[in-house]
């Protein structure tokens, strides 16, 4: 395997570092983590891809498990993520079988710290390092070097300046975004702004070399007028240079935002997403504290027309789907939700997303109960609405006829330790 050796030196001088007698002392301390158990069935449209595929109905159990060191040593600190999943279940096989029928993900990261423990028919058991990271903070000037998570832009339901990462609209498990092997650096000045740099350098594949038109470099600046603040963001990105500009503020109570975002191509095309939301808290429902949310979200890459074929759309498209940095393929979208805090330890969080090209819909609820300190218990259901040939009622595969791709309609339980 050519990707050992780079790993294996990152993991020998993380080995030599954790030798050290402050390791031996902070790690029977400061170890702790989360046990996450998940059940969830999906359902699609007889003229589905899935359905084509014998995997219309799936019944799957997943288990998650997040070990988590991050002690600190005055300036100095430390992260490290260990993570083990385990999939059983119809999943397994839809997505081994539905793989070749899209395009295929470059690799995130630089190195590849993940390994495969089982790969049968219905099981499936992988681990990786998540995070792995050593920092030096100071006051006014924070370096961290390593595998780390970065989030970026203030979207409620999409993202436009969050370049490296983002959660789906419909993610589930927002805890932990993917960790990246990234360094970051951040100054923070005495008029409360900061300057944040990040480089994320990346090859085709796992062992190539290091690319620039597959890297991210960018510079993030937030600074407040007033009652105004302001994000400015500079990044080449992949094979493009993407700029930013974020504003935010109160409104009677509320607050907005609006993000607006270039992204120029070596063509020299341009295409401009950006979003405008709000969020109001007030007591609803029987006096019970309520927020809600509204947010209007333009796709720049997305395409226009109400009927869309997967291989039809633009590759500049569909490598952002497949990086995971873009997750809808129209232009208009408008969302809203609310989370109400029906009691002190159960939550609601209803949210309908809809396309504004094709008018279809996507709708999620979930209910979040605490059953102790370190419990929760989780249980929702998400539905796509719409008829084929419309993105969440199923976009034709190919010719423009069945199978046809869309998300599908799922129930879970999800129970969450905590220690």
């Amino acid at each position: 395997m050519q990707k050992l050796p780079l790993t294996l030196k990152l993991c020998t001088a993380c080995a030599l570092f954790m030798a050290s007698p402050a390791f031996a002392e902070s790690l029977t301390d400061d170890i702790h983590g989360r046990l996450q158990l998940t059940g969830q069935m999906d359902a699609t449209d007889n003229d589905s891809l899935s359905a084509s595929l014998g995997e219309q109905y799936r019944k799957d159990a997943y288990a998650d498990l997040r070990l988590t060191w991050e002690p600190r040593w005055n300036n100095w600190d430390a992260t490290f993520h260990y993570q083990a999943t385990a999939d059983g279940g119809n999943d397994v096989a839809y997505r081994r079988k539905s793989g070749a029928s899209f395009t295929s993900a470059p690799p995130s990261t630089l190195f590849d710290l993940s390994g495969t423990m089982l790969d049968e028919s219905n099981a499936l058991v992988t681990h990786k390092i998540d995070r792995m990271a050593i920092g030096y903070s100071t006051p006014g000037f924070v370096i961290r070097v390593g595998r780390q998570a970065l989030t970026w832009g203030a979207g409620k339901m999409f993202q436009t300046m969050d370049l490296v990462g983002p959660f789906a609209p419909n993610t589930v498990d927002t805890e932990y975004k993917p960790g990246v092997d990234m360094a970051y650096t951040q100054w923070l000045f005495d008029d409360g702004s900061d300057l944040q740099f990040v480089a994320a350098p990346r090859a085709r594949r796992h062992g190539d070399e290091v690319r620039w038109d597959a890297s991210t470099v960018a510079l993030h600046y937030r600074r407040a007028f007033g009652d105004i603040g302001t994000t400015w963001l500079l990044s080449h990105d992949y094979d493009n240079w993407v700029a930013g500009l974020g504003l935010s503020g109160p409104l009677y109570g509320a607050s907005w935002n609006i993000e607006v975002t270039p992204t120029f191509d070596v063509a020299g095309n341009t295409k401009f997403s950006g979003l405008a939301n709000i969020d109001y808290a007030m007591l609803l429902f029987g006096e019970r504290n309520t927020t809600l949310f509204a947010e209007y979200y333009h796709n720049g890459f997305g395409v226009g027309g109400d009927t869309q074929v997967y291989d039809q759309l633009p590759a500049y498209l569909t490598e952002r789907l497949a990086r995971g940095q873009v997750f809808n393929i129209s232009r208009n979208y408008l969302s809203s939700g609310m989370t109400v805090e029906w009691t002190p330890l159960l939550k609601f969080s209803p949210s309908l997303i809809a396309n504004l090209d094709d008018t279809s819909f996507y709708a999620s609820t979930e209910a979040n109960y605490s059953l102790g300190d370190n419990t929760t218990l989780l249980v929702g259901a998400q539905t796509p609405i719409g008829p084929a040939g419309t993105e969440y009622g199923g976009i034709s595969l190919s010719g423009g006829t069945a199978p046809y791709v869309a998300p599908s309609s799922m129930i879970y339980v999800q129970l969450r330790q905590y220690f």
